[in-house]
């Protein structure tokens, strides 16, 4: 037995992971509120339903090999032969690696390897948070079926390759000098897929047309409000899980520069704080309320790839801008007629901004390489954040993003089928019967009662769609 995989100080990296663990599943069920508000009554059901299909098989699809994927980095870094074979041998769902006690397992081969193996959970439920944001670019119009196919191979393959160019200190863009920290790439990554996956699933019946039995107009901002509280919260959990907490040597982001936990937990309130001051003028000139909610989303997202590496007032100066960016995306959206007011606009622009401003603010800041080495392309912070490998990681991630979401988008198309049908003959407010066989609001209404009855004016109409 190797009791050293086991002492106090090894596992308290592992409780920080299981907090993670527990702020992700948070900042899911906030997700979920989310969608629930923006779908059409009828349709809550069935939204929720393939949100939570789209998150627990990407989940699957991701604890087969994606962790196998991404720990390929590390074998590459450490010289092992056949990297990628080996890496699948030891952390595939069969793998010694998961399956073997901690304190059974060598620390020269698998150095802390408690905290290793809570890593992946945490890769799991990173797969699941990311399927469950790119099905709600898509409500009320696709098939659950082809949702879940797509969600499979965006969480089994898309996702993992992705961490294994930028997510760590040792693989191929990060080890370069392309940073990241919580996952600002991984939202550009999110939002070339929703983009491709929002234009193939057409617009919802009525968004544009206004041909429609009941307006495509969110049915409760109350759970939309709620929803994005509650996915704040888990990202104030989730955020410290991108690092390395080391006895005695502090705290390293995940691309193994130098940090702070005090440090990276007040940027992200000051990214919130900054954030809101910008969604209420964008407020006033977007004319919706709905901005101004989602605007510290937006701070976040557009502070994650550079929390580890600025101070407050660089991270609240980047935050304020978000919400300008994030109605510029809302803006296009519209003008290309592309039926999609949160995933797009809240990941694609601010996600390239955050990548893009983490040179700017913290250009320099030595990164990359592996603890112990100390010479060599793997040297320990060899590398440095500059803004050419931002701007070239930002192309990757665009050129990967979009490549791979039209291959598999398409060929899901043309087999299986990605629309609907029954939203476009009459059903598109009453999927929840029609697709579910339940509904959320069960028709309680009194035979006879009128909405003349119950108010003399009639309810606006809250739609996001000019």
């Amino acid at each position: 037995m190797y009791l050293d995989q086991v002492s106090m100080a090894a596992q308290f990296p592992t409780v920080v992971y299981i907090i993670g663990l527990i702020a992700i599943l948070l900042a899911i069920a906030g997700i979920l509120l989310f969608d629930a508000g923006l779908s059409r009554a009828g349709n809550v059901m069935h939204t929720l339903t393939q949100k939570l299909v789209a998150a627990f098989v990407a989940a699957a699809g991701m604890s087969l090999i994606g962790f196998a994927i991404w720990v390929t980095q590390f074998n590459q870094a450490f010289g092992v032969a056949n990297p990628l074979g080996q890496a699948i041998k030891s952390w595939w769902l069969g793998g010694t690696g998961i399956n073997t006690l901690p304190q059974d397992l060598d620390p020269a081969v698998v150095p802390n390897a408690d905290s290793f193996q809570a890593f992946y959970a945490l890769f799991i439920l990173f797969a699941a948070f990311f399927a469950a944001l790119l099905a709600g670019s898509v409500i009320e119009r696709v098939k659950t079926s082809s949702l879940a196919l797509i969600a499979l191979l965006f969480g089994a393959v898309v996702i993992p390759v992705a961490g294994y160019l930028v997510y760590g200190s040792v693989g191929p863009l990060s080890n370069a000098g392309t940073h990241d920290f919580g996952g600002a790439f991984f939202y550009i990554l999110l939002g070339c897929w929703a983009f491709i996956l929002v234009w193939r699933a057409r617009p919802r019946v009525g968004v544009f047309d206004g041909t429609t039995t009941e307006p495509a107009i969110p049915h409760n901002m109350l759970y939309v409000v709620v929803g994005m509280v509650l996915f704040l919260a888990g990202i104030c959990g989730y955020a410290l899980t991108n690092g390395y907490l080391v006895p005695g040597s502090g705290y390293f982001g995940i691309t193994l520069n130098e940090s702070g936990m005090g440090l990276i937990v007040t940027n992200l309130m000051m990214a919130f704080a900054a954030s809101a001051i910008g969604g209420l003028l964008v407020w006033k000139i977007g004319k919706h309320p709905y901005f101004f909610l989602v605007s510290p989303v937006a701070g976040w997202i557009s502070v994650s790839g550079l929390i580890d590496v600025v101070k407050p007032w660089q991270a609240g100066l980047t935050a304020v801008f978000a919400p300008f960016i994030l109605l510029g995306g809302y803006k296009l959206m519209i003008r290309l007629r592309l039926d999609d007011v949160k995933v797009v606009p809240l990941t694609l622009g601010p996600g390239i901004y955050s990548a893009l401003m983490t040179a700017v603010l913290a250009g320099g800041v030595k990164q990359g390489g592996y603890f112990g080495i100390t010479q060599g392309e793997y040297a320990f912070q060899h590398a440095s954040i500059n803004i050419g490998h931002q701007l070239y990681g930002v192309i990757v991630f665009l050129a990967f993003g979009l490549a791979s979401a039209l291959l598999v988008v398409f060929v899901v198309e043309k087999t299986i089928g990605l629309r609907d049908g029954r939203v476009d003959e009459g059903l598109e407010a009453k999927l929840d019967r029609a697709v579910i066989g339940e509904v959320a609001y069960p028709d309680r209404t009194p035979a006879g009662l009128q909405q003349a009855d119950v108010s003399d004016e009639p309810a606006a109409e809250v739609s996001l769609v000019p």
